[in-house]
């Protein structure tokens, strides 16, 4: 059996749909004028060879992070601490560090995050993350 010209199945990859070239399109009406049509054409160009289920994830994921990227083009030094922030290692973002015990040059002992760096100086309270000890 063939299939008709311009119509495909559910999970057949090709140009975008429709309804997510107006979505991705739609996306870009928020953005500076100067960053317009560039972002326009890269996130049409994104949709092109994918399925049309992963098109729909794409283009809501867009619209979702539009303000944010509208923010990172006119205020990109609001962004440098949230950036820092979100460059930690999620467990450390909820203090769930991965302690390492180290000597310091003065003779004593400290902990350290594996993952982050950060110390912290716990003396004799024994080793951290334990628990019932």
């Amino acid at each position: 059996m063939t299939a008709l010209v311009g119509s495909r199945g559910a999970g057949q990859a090709g140009p975008p749909t429709w309804w997510a070239s107006l979505a991705v399109r739609s996306a870009s009406l928020p953005l500076p004028s100067e960053h317009r049509w560039r972002y326009r054409q890269e996130f049409l160009a994104e949709l092109h060879g994918m399925a049309p289920a992963q098109q729909l994830h794409h283009a809501t994921g867009v619209l979702s992070r539009v303000w944010i990227l509208r923010m990172a083009l006119t205020e990109p030094e609001r962004l440098n601490h949230k950036e820092a922030t979100m460059a930690k290692p999620w467990r450390c973002r909820l203090r769930l560090h991965r302690w390492q015990r180290l000597h310091n040059p003065q003779g004593g002992w400290y902990y350290e995050c594996v993952n982050c760096g950060t110390q912290q100086d716990r003396g004799s309270m024994g080793p951290p993350n334990t628990i019932g000890a």
